[in-house]
């Protein structure tokens, strides 16, 4: 083939695919959605928490948020928070067990589309109750 014909061949393929192009990227007519700023920066985050002993009980806070009792029947117990992912984050826990030995409490965060996170906090030999602040970045 000629230098000629190749290249009004090739100016056509490109013709033919340029075409369609400004339909598929072209503005579409849907109104926006306006999403609340306090909205866009929460995300529904997967929580596990582990504990040794058997606790009486165990509760999560964020922030000043009302404190949510957690299920400590088994180990691990699972759950969903509703959390900030953007700076330092905070989430207070507070436990209860019967006997003074130590035990440890470890909370791992699993939110949609991040790297998952997770801390572990003990509680003194001596004392039955746990008062600890675990604390996350994204």
């Amino acid at each position: 083939m000629s230098p000629r014909v190749t290249f009004l061949l090739t100016l056509a393929g490109v013709i033919l695919v340029g075409i369609p192009l400004p339909m598929l990227t072209g503005n579409n007519d849907a109104p926006a959605v306006e999403i609340r700023a306090e909205e866009a920066a929460r995300r529904s985050v997967y929580a596990t928490m582990r504990f040794t002993g058997q606790p009486r009980q165990l509760q999560v806070r964020l922030g000043k948020e009302e404190w949510l009792d957690v299920d400590c029947s088994q180990s691990p117990s699972e759950f969903e928070l509703q959390l900030p992912l953007s700076g330092l984050m905070e989430i207070e826990i507070q436990g209860q067990w019967e006997d003074s030995a130590p035990h440890a409490v470890t909370l791992t965060l699993e939110p949609d589309g991040y790297e998952t996170r997770s801390a572990t906090e003990w509680k003194e030999e001596g004392s039955n109750k746990l008062h600890s602040v675990f604390r996350f970045t994204w």
